[in-house]
């Protein structure tokens, strides 16, 4: 696994990949900050963060959608999975390698933060409250792009197939309530971006760490029984 987590984390900065995704993500969550933080005197980073949650479903498809449809459609998918390492392995090392340079782009935040320590009070559990948060919904969100760029051989595709899920539970977070009771808890359940509010405020849920880390699971097993399915092809 470590091999694999070793290669896949350079291919991402052998490419433009992982420039494109730390880059655009520090400069639009930049103006989130500077106009909440320092334009407005505000001191709560937990807002531009929220803000930010748009950001993340427009490139985390470009930072998953490679990880396994490049090795389909250039037919090293094989070669690959004759490696003497596990399906859960190479799946696990892949999806490492995405969180790294997700934690990247996060860390760029960070000044903000020191601003806020420096020139303001900051509320700390608030602010680590909100960026666990913020990190276990985006392991959902990659191991949900990992799942779709390994039931196609095109790099494309997963791209748009992972935006468009990811597009209908963020907005399944902010749809009024149907009135439905059945249709309503369906809609709570998916609505990913949702339980990311009680990070924000500052107020840890163990359930809603269990649900990241569930849905995260789902998928990451749904990813092995797919390259596993491949295999045997």
């Amino acid at each position: 696994m470590k091999a694999i987590f070793k290669r896949e984390l350079m291919a991402y900065f052998t490419s433009p990949i992982g420039y494109v995704f730390i880059g655009v993500f520090a400069f639009i969550s930049g103006i989130y900050f500077n106009q909440y933080i320092i334009v407005e005197g505000n001191g709560d980073v937990s807002v531009p963060m929220y803000s930010s949650l748009l950001i993340l479903v427009l490139l985390v498809p470009v930072l998953t959608m490679r990880l396994i449809a490049e090795e389909r459609g250039s037919r090293t998918d094989q070669l690959l999975l004759s490696a003497p390492v596990s399906i859960w392995g190479i799946i696990l090392g892949k999806l490492f390698a995405a969180m790294c340079v997700f934690l990247l782009a996060m860390v760029t935040s960070f000044p903000y933060v020191v601003i806020v320590a420096i020139h303001g009070v900051p509320v700390w559990g608030d602010i680590i409250a909100s960026y666990l948060g913020f990190f276990l919904l985006g392991l959902s969100f990659v191991s949900i792009g990992l799942f779709f760029s390994s039931v196609t051989e095109s790099q494309i595709i997963a791209l748009v197939v992972t935006l468009g899920v990811l597009l209908a539970v963020f907005l399944m977070g902010i749809l009024p309530t149907t009135g439905v009771s059945l249709l309503d808890k369906a809609i709570e359940l998916l609505a990913v971006t949702e339980r990311f509010k009680s990070f924000v405020d500052g107020v840890f849920k163990p359930e809603n760490l269990v649900y990241y880390l569930s849905l995260s699971a789902m998928f990451v097993f749904f990813t092995v029984r797919s390259v596993e399915k491949r295999r045997w092809n």
